[in-house]
């Protein structure tokens, strides 16, 4: 008797051991995954020429700003896609911050991604005029 109380308590004892391993393998690979979009700018235009409302969406993900790629979508209000552009995201720095250090070119991408649509719809402004 004493035996079999012994049996039962060493294997729920190692049952349940093997058990918690396999929960927290679950859980490292479910934490795993990760969003890879690092900044993300979006606005939306109704100035075509077919008066249709379009959303316009640029997006830089990657591993850092400065070694990402910059994504530039316009969508029309059903959500597909009507124009999709890839390029690298150093592309959006201006001359003048070409030779800054990486922090300084990093804020200004920053910048740039902010107010990316802002200067874009105050020149499309200035052309309708």
């Amino acid at each position: 008797m004493k035996y079999q109380i012994l049996f039962i308590g060493l294997t729920s004892l190692f049952i349940s051991c093997s058990n918690n391993k396999k929960a927290a393998e679950r859980l490292t690979h479910v934490s795993n995954i990760k969003s890879d979009i690092l900044l993300e700018s979006t606005t939306n235009n109704t100035l075509n020429l077919k008066h249709e409302e379009e959303f316009k969406t640029l997006t830089i993900s990657g591993k850092n700003l400065l070694k990402g790629t910059a994504t530039l979508k316009v969508t029309n209000k059903n959500g597909e896609e009507l124009k999709c552009e890839t390029f690298p995201a150093v592309k959006l720095i201006h001359q003048e911050y070409k030779t800054a250090n990486s922090t300084l070119k990093e804020k200004h991408l920053r910048d740039v991604v902010k107010g990316y649509f802002i200067e874009e719809n105050s020149t499309d402004m200035a052309n309708l005029y």
